[in-house]
């Protein structure tokens, strides 16, 4: 049996190899693990839909991301150039605004979704808008008022 201070020095002689061992091992494994991850593919992020479909009492409707509910302007017609809802009218039926790329929901033609004007978002051929007082998602409050305020059914005709 070794005496203490010999057992001491081994013990160190050991460690130092042992370390030395694993220093070595380390950038190995480093390296392999960056080449995997750098080989491996990156996961697309799928995007968020800007328009989708919702079930309400009006039947099935178009509304935005946040779920509430979007409308079209009988002014507007089918004129995707031009807002006909500006000044006091817009703080009570804010645009929908495009925001990067247009994304239909599933059950939405995408061909339909395009950005008008001032990259307001239309669908089939109506600028869409929002009616600030429905303050929680699929409200329709703003059906018929005035009578040229309508939701928007999901094959993109307003629902009168």
């Amino acid at each position: 049996m070794p005496s203490r201070p010999m057992s001491r020095l081994l013990l160190a002689a050991l460690l130092a190899t042992g370390v030395g061992i694993a220093t070595e091992i380390s950038p190995a494994i480093a390296g392999t693990a960056a080449n995997r991850s750098a080989s491996a593919p990156a996961k697309k992020k799928k995007a968020k839909a800007t328009v989708k479909v919702a079930t309400t009492s009006l039947g099935t409707i178009i509304v935005a991301a946040n779920g509430k509910t979007l409308y079209a302007f009988d002014a507007d017609g089918t004129d995707t150039t031009t807002a006909h809802c500006s000044g006091g009218c817009s703080g009570v039926w804010p645009a929908l605004a495009a925001k990067g790329k247009l994304v239909a929901g599933k059950g939405l033609d995408k061909t339909k979704l395009t950005a008008g004007g001032a990259k307001q978002v239309a669908y089939n051929g109506h600028l869409l808008y929002f009616y600030a007082p429905d303050a929680t998602p699929g409200a329709t409050g703003g059906q018929g008022i005035g009578g040229v305020w309508h939701v928007v059914g999901a094959d993109g005709n307003p629902i009168t």
